[in-house]
């Protein structure tokens, strides 16, 4: 049953937002019955798991402290986070073909970009998407993410797969179809990995093709665009604000909404944090911060999984992308993989 669901996980992965119906994706309703799953199966458990509970249990020390705040929604984040985290656990534990996850989540990744030139070239207009809720964007790949900057962290991802993987061709494609994003986080994010892993060409191709870009057909192509980059200062400084009001254990994960409406009434947006760190410190505390950065440094070496997270941090710093679903599994998936776990003592 289990190896079902973790099957349909990596299926249903790349139609993102597709499979959301009433405010409920299939995907995290599949990500939680694998974590079940995975406890009732009293799988083993690797030496960074403790380090990733305390600070589960930092967050939820300060939903408790700040009872006032949390609602039941608040309560759901930090379980949703625990379920993904069951990701690794089961990856450790009953994957035998550990290598094929990299094979996996690569073919994900470019499922993901083949469904973003589908959009791009068909549907390049998506500005009806605000009336559900979603930005408007004209002339940009969003894919079934429905959203250019997570889009392209996904496609990101799977360069760093493809990179360490040698697979030549999908690297160019999925370099490529990035540069449709117009996403410029991940434009930074990838550049640092291209001069660490020293690919001269790879930069080359992707300069050339950003230069080639259509302009100025939106503001969303528009590289020289102030007012997302406005918006991004002012979210930043509302943060801070709301780190102000419990520096030391937080406002509760994930009470961001809540604190900010009451440290600035004036506020009607409503969309939490652009950046994951400052999200990290403002709902949990300085410390909750530093159990986080406690578990991270407490993960398993590996070139791959070190090159992901770094660059998802460096991702997150413009976009709550460290928590968001997808990446929260791509991350997991590649903990796991990497995990050691004594089988025998099952």
């Amino acid at each position: 049953m289990d190896k079902i669901i973790f099957t349909a996980i990596l299926i249903v992965f790349p139609f993102g937002q597709l499979v959301k119906w009433n405010g409920i994706n299939l995907f995290d309703v599949l990500v939680l019955i694998l974590a079940v799953l995975t406890f009732f199966k009293k799988a083993k458990y690797p030496k960074w798991y403790r380090y990733f509970i305390y600070f589960i249990l930092a967050g939820l020390f300060s939903l408790v402290v700040n009872y006032k705040l949390t609602e039941i929604k608040s309560v759901l984040y930090l379980v949703r986070l625990l379920s993904y985290s069951y990701v690794a656990i089961y990856v450790a534990n009953f994957v035998k073909k550990k290598l094929a996850i990299s094979y996996w989540l690569l073919a994900v990744s470019v499922a993901g970009a083949t469904f973003g030139w589908l959009q791009y070239l068909f549907l390049p207009d998506v500005r009806f998407l605000k009336f559900f809720g979603w930005d408007d964007h004209l002339y940009r790949m969003v894919g079934t993410f429905f959203d250019p900057t997570y889009l392209a962290l996904i496609i990101l991802l799977g360069i760093i797969i493809a990179v360490f993987t040698k697979k030549t061709k999908t690297f160019y494609f999925l370099l490529i179809s990035l540069a449709f994003t117009y996403s410029r986080a991940t434009y930074l994010a990838l550049g640092l990995f291209l001069v660490y892993k020293r690919k001269f060409l790879a930069i080359l191709v992707f300069v050339i093709t950003v230069f080639l870009l259509p302009k100025m057909l939106s503001e969303g192509t528009n590289f020289g665009r102030v007012v997302s980059n406005q918006n991004k200062i002012l979210n930043y400084v509302e943060t801070i604000k709301v780190v102000k009001k419990s520096p030391a254990i937080g406002v509760g994960f994930n009470n961001f909404c809540l604190a900010r409406e009451n440290v600035d009434p004036d506020s009607h947006s409503c969309f939490g944090s652009d950046s994951s760190l400052l999200l990290i410190l403002a709902t949990t505390g300085v410390v909750g911060f530093i159990l986080f950065l406690n578990f991270v440094l407490h993960l398993p070496n590996s070139s791959v999984l070190i090159s992901s997270f770094l660059l998802v941090l460096v991702h997150s710093m413009f976009a709550n992308s460290l928590f968001y679903p997808h990446i929260m599994f791509w991350l997991f998936s590649l903990v796991g993989l990497e995990s050691e776990v004594d089988r025998k003592q099952r």
